[in-house]
């Protein structure tokens, strides 16, 4: 089962890349044999312009991104909180997505935060994030607070609650995985008749 790590900080050597690599660990554990870590701060991909550009050209750089991101059986998404928001790396990654890139499959929303905040971008995420390419958002989520006590840079974790915790949540992640695998067989192309939200 192909799982991809999104890191949405646009800042080499970020906490968050830290942190997809903490994830990446826990999750061979949870039978994803199959792991990409995708770093958003390393990535080309022009800025979305509405669709003036056709980005379904071969040579669009978004091409052999969505190739990739079409294998992958579930994603998790990383973002720092910058002023509360979201990275702009991110949502920019998020409006060249469509259906047929996460389209009924389950992301795990995961911030991350010096602080003891993190929780303003998944609000913007939860509220935003899937409308046209109708990822399937876990009810569950991860706030990595404190992050440079937290998770050190050898990936191990000073909390023992907040692992279990991850834990659980990446069983949950894969739960979702096999079970929403069904629902995309059971719609099949019909969900190509749909594919803007209401």
């Amino acid at each position: 089962m192909k799982l991809t790590i999104i890191s949405g900080s646009q800042r080499p050597d970020s906490r968050s890349q830290c942190i997809a690599h903490y994830l990446e660990k826990l999750s061979h554990e949870h039978g994803f044999t199959d792991i990409r870590i995708l770093s958003l701060y390393n990535i080309e991909l022009p800025l979305h312009d509405g669709y003036t550009t056709n980005i379904s050209a071969e040579t669009h750089p978004w091409q052999p991104i969505s190739r990739d991101l079409i294998k992958s059986d579930a994603f998790i998404f990383i973002t720092p909180e910058w002023h509360g928001m979201v990275t702009p790396a991110l949502k920019n990654f998020l409006l060249h997505c469509s259906l047929k890139e996460l389209g009924h499959k389950p992301a795990l929303l995961s911030s991350v935060s010096s602080g003891i905040n993190g929780v303003y971008p998944l609000c913007e995420l939860r509220m935003t994030g899937f409308k046209n390419n109708h990822v399937c958002f876990l009810p569950d989520h991860l706030i990595f607070r404190q992050s440079d006590n937290l998770i050190s840079n050898d990936l191990i974790c000073s909390d023992e609650l907040f692992e279990n915790r991850a834990n659980y949540t990446l069983k949950l992640l894969k739960s979702y995985s096999s079970a929403l695998k069904l629902v995309r067989e059971n719609m099949g192309e019909e969900s190509k008749k749909y594919q803007y939200g209401m």
